[in-house]
Parts: C-alpha cells; structure tokens; sequence
C-alpha cells in the first residue's frame, strides 16, 4: 500500500524526489532511502 502510494505520487510528480517527498510528507532523504532499499530488494 506505501509503494503503490509513493508510486502514484513519483509519477504526478514526473519522478521528483524532493516534490514527491513534500507531498507525502516525508523528508527528501528518508524517501530516498527508502527507494535505494526498495531497488536492492
């Protein structure tokens, strides 16, 4: 359910990061992390 979220909202956003992460209401960096461990797995 959280991926399919950040998911939706990185496409509205045309993949932006820091964007994306404002309108989850995530810090940049924890959104990133959270990504680079969901490209490991």
């Amino acid at each position: 359910l959280e991926w399919e979220r950040i998911h939706e909202t990185l496409v509205e956003t045309g993949f932006n990061i820091s964007e994306t992460a404002r309108r989850l209401g995530l810090h940049r960096r924890t959104l990133a992390r959270k990504l680079e461990k969901r490209v490991v797995q």
